[in-house]
């Protein structure tokens, strides 16, 4: 995945948006702005939702997700920047997203473990994660490529179509990867524990907030090891896997969020934004 650059003279836009690959469905893209002289602020709206850049060195970035369900095809984006004297500029480009060929998967849910899956339930657990999800600490805080949490078969990649009980559900919203319970949960990457809570559809659970809009979820634990407010390093346990919540079997589910929308995070493994 190659960034988006969008380049900046110091008093003239020379250049407007310049797309140099194609997104994905459930995928994450990276905007930057190589040269920001002269600009006190960026923001970028695409898919109706504004997303602001954050420091990155001498430069500025934002990055953006792409929802698993999104329709191939070509979405307006548009730049705004407010330079420091106050005045506006505006550009407008497009964004090519591309089918992400996801898998398709069937399994069963014993009726204790079903009757989880009732919307008021979710909803109100969701909520809870969700609050922390939309803060966004303009600091960076990872550093390079995220790590897997932990080792282990992948039983079910990110945007997989689901069906529980020969019912159809959404597309799967994480990366799960099959482990014993009582397995060490590593942090991905640098970052601040903001949740970690027993909850009763997604298990035990903890936020990690990297900054900048980017948190890590980790779901179904059965031992939390790092508190709310500590600050972790890439690799670090926070806690031990189980099989809590809407669980089939031991395994973690492993989340990705980008300004409270979930993309895959294996891509992250693969990528240093």
């Amino acid at each position: 995945m190659k960034r988006f650059y969008l380049l900046f003279a110091i008093c003239l836009i020379t250049a407007g948006i310049a797309a140099a690959s194609t997104a994905r469905q459930g995928g994450s893209f990276e905007l930057v702005l190589s040269s920001a002289e002269g600009v006190a602020a960026g923001q970028v709206r695409f898919l109706q939702k504004n997303i602001s850049f954050f420091p990155a060195g001498p430069a500025q970035k934002a990055i953006v997700g792409i929802p698993c369900e999104l329709k191939p095809g070509n979405y307006p984006l548009i730049l705004h920047l407010t330079k420091q004297d106050g005045s506006t500029e505006e550009r407008r480009g497009s964004v090519k997203v591309a089918r992400t060929k996801f898998p398709t998967v069937s399994f069963w849910l014993k009726p204790a473990k079903k009757k989880l899956l009732a919307r008021d339930i979710i909803g109100e657990e969701w909520a809870l994660i969700e609050r922390v999800l939309v803060r966004e600490d303009p600091a960076q805080h990872w550093v390079g490529k995220f790590i897997r949490p932990t080792s282990g078969e992948v039983s079910m990649v990110f945007g997989t179509q689901e069906y529980i009980n020969r019912k159809k559900r959404g597309q799967h919203r994480g990366f799960d990867i099959a482990v014993p319970i009582g397995t060490r949960v590593k942090a991905a990457n640098n970052g601040k524990v903001v949740f970690a809570q027993k909850l009763t559809a997604f298990g035990g659970t903890i936020v990690v907030d990297h900054g900048q809009g980017v948190h890590t979820l980790y779901f179904h634990l059965s031992k939390f090891l790092a508190p709310v407010g500590q600050t972790i390093s890439k690799g670090d346990i926070i806690a031990l896997s189980g099989n809590s919540g809407i669980s089939s079997g031991p395994h973690l589910h492993w989340g990705m969020s980008v300004h409270n929308l979930r993309v895959d995070p294996n891509q992250w493994t693969k990528y240093a934004f």
